[in-house]
């Protein structure tokens, strides 16, 4: 029993390429229509060997121009430049298929089938509207992704699949790149820097020392009672130094949550008329390796934002797993003087 090599469904004839659906899909692409049986499937082939300025071929090398003719005719209204290598091997085979050739002679089998280009093909048009805004730079407009595009986006089946998961990581990084823009819309500049800097290939180091973030660390109350705990273990003495990655701190909510939440704290502290003069070294691994639950990002004043921090962390895992987002380190210096015990 034959399968249709663009929808894989089992057919009784064996002498077909395609299922008589199928094959009316095929010929309407290279403009024959009014096809009533799989007797259409000569005119297919036939008019393949015209496009293509091929004269008279065998069977067998007639279905492999008629495959990758049509494999190719597919990925060209796919107008992304993920695809670009597929569509230069596909045309190089066509060019080169002859009265001999054989599948091993050419390149682009093993690498993209008709099925695949048929369900790249298909995946695109269902979304075509939201890659053309992205083509045009648009990531503003968060409200524009739909669930359906979002759960393609990040979806471990279809991520899996080599033939979509360049498709899949361009919606990916475009989602994410919403994400920034409605982060700064709510004043989480810094979860919106941290995570725009992770969207680039090979993200350099970050340090912070913008004046708006440190003020927001200096009036956390988990901070404050971080240094408090500090003074009163290390400060025994008129100097300290914690040393490096001997505290942890633990932001709870709002942008440092969302851009930090779990840092090493290095203090080195100086003792004048029973003042403390602090220097603040506060380093972090941007990254997101553990599944987060709505429960640990609730926050009665802020759920709206508290829920997108849940669902973008989640995402954001996927996304770096097809390494989208990417790993980097972040540094905050800053200095406080007269913290009184």
């Amino acid at each position: 029993m034959n399968r249709c090599i663009l929808c894989g469904r089992k057919m009784n004839n064996t002498k077909s390429y395609f299922g008589l659906s199928c094959l009316k899909k095929m010929c309407h692409s290279v403009n024959i229509d009014h096809v009533k049986n799989l007797k259409g499937q000569s005119l297919l082939t036939q008019k393949i060997l015209k496009l293509s300025n091929k004269k008279a071929l065998p069977s067998f090398q007639k279905q492999l121009l008629t495959d990758r003719y049509l494999t190719l005719n597919l990925l060209n209204e796919v107008p992304l430049s993920c695809y670009d290598t597929y569509k230069n091997l596909l045309q190089n085979d066509i060019n080169t298929i002859n009265r001999t050739t054989t599948i091993m002679n050419l390149h682009s089998c093993n690498l993209i089938t008709l099925k695949q280009a048929s369900e790249i093909n298909q995946k695109y048009k269902e979304h075509e509207d939201i890659f053309k805004e992205i083509m045009n730079g648009k990531y503003d407009a968060l409200q524009n992704f739909s669930f359906d595009v979002v759960r393609f986006a990040f979806s471990n089946y279809y991520n899996k699949k080599p033939y979509l998961s360049d498709m899949t990581q361009i919606l990916q990084y475009s989602i994410l790149k919403s994400a920034v823009f409605v982060l700064n819309t709510f004043d989480y500049n810094c979860s919106a820097k941290c995570l725009n800097n992770s969207l680039h290939k090979s993200p350099k180091d970050l340090t912070i020392s913008d004046t708006k973030t440190i003020e927001k660390i200096k009036n956390d109350s988990n901070f404050k009672n971080c240094i408090t705990m500090i003074i009163k273990k290390y400060g025994n003495n008129n100097k300290f130094d914690t040393g490096e990655k001997k505290e942890s701190l633990a932001f709870e909510k709002g942008d440092l949550f969302l851009a930090l939440h779990n840092a090493y704290i290095r203090v080195l502290g100086t003792k004048q008329n029973n003042k403390w003069n602090l220097e603040i070294i506060l380093s972090d691994t941007y990254d997101f390796t553990d599944f987060k639950e709505l429960g640990e990002y609730v926050n009665n004043n802020d759920f709206l934002l508290n829920f997108l921090g849940c669902s973008a962390n989640n995402l954001a895992m996927i996304g770096t797993a097809c390494n989208v987002v990417n790993e980097y380190k972040i540094t905050i210096k800053f200095n406080i003087y007269n913290w009184e015990e």
